[in-house]
């Protein structure tokens, strides 16, 4: 029989359970939305996953990596989410998943940087190439079909998005160097 150490009662781990997913939920989230790309898609799939890391608290050792253990849960709902929407090629190698919760970047504080300077580095993009990104990644129409929309060629699209996603790279890393973030 386990003592209550190693197996506290089950309202102990309720509210530890509580209490670790409070402390992972932006990470966690930005997590899952990297993986899906679509923020109602990040939200259903983050709320599978918190349900199934409840149904499953009782097998986390305590005292180990909450955050990793809580992705590779969330990794396996987002894939399952993914394959059922038929966008599985969207995905990154299993090998980059698993580095991802393990990598500095994701730090709550490393992401707000970067979402600021992402906010900064936007606005200076021209009015055109800001429409171009709203109506590509707004999650809402297919490249293609936002191709068709602005009455240019799918080619044409693509190359204009890698210029614009490039420049606001450099953008990103040039104010977070400005700022000693990087």
């Amino acid at each position: 029989m386990a003592d209550a150490a190693t197996n506290p009662p089950r309202g102990n781990r309720d509210e530890q359970y509580v209490e670790l997913l409070t402390r992972h939920k932006s990470q966690l989230f930005r997590f899952v939305f990297a993986m899906v790309h679509s923020l109602p898609d990040a939200e259903d799939v983050f709320q599978q996953a918190a349900i199934t890391m409840w149904d499953k608290f009782s097998e986390f050792e305590l005292g180990t990596d909450f955050y990793a253990w809580a992705c590779s849960i969330a990794r396996f709902k987002a894939l399952d989410h993914l394959k059922a929407k038929g966008r599985r090629r969207l995905l990154f190698s299993d090998e980059l998943l698993e580095l991802v919760p393990q990598h500095d970047h994701w730090q709550p504080e490393t992401q707000q940087a970067k979402l600021r300077a992402l906010a900064s580095c936007r606005h200076k993009l021209s009015s055109k190439d800001q429409q171009l990104l709203s109506m590509c990644y707004n999650g809402r129409e297919s490249i293609r079909k936002s191709a068709e929309s602005v009455g240019r060629p799918v080619g044409s699209v693509y190359d204009s998005l890698s210029r614009i996603r490039r420049a606001l790279y450099a953008c990103i890393e040039r104010t977070l160097a400005s700022e000693g973030q990087s």
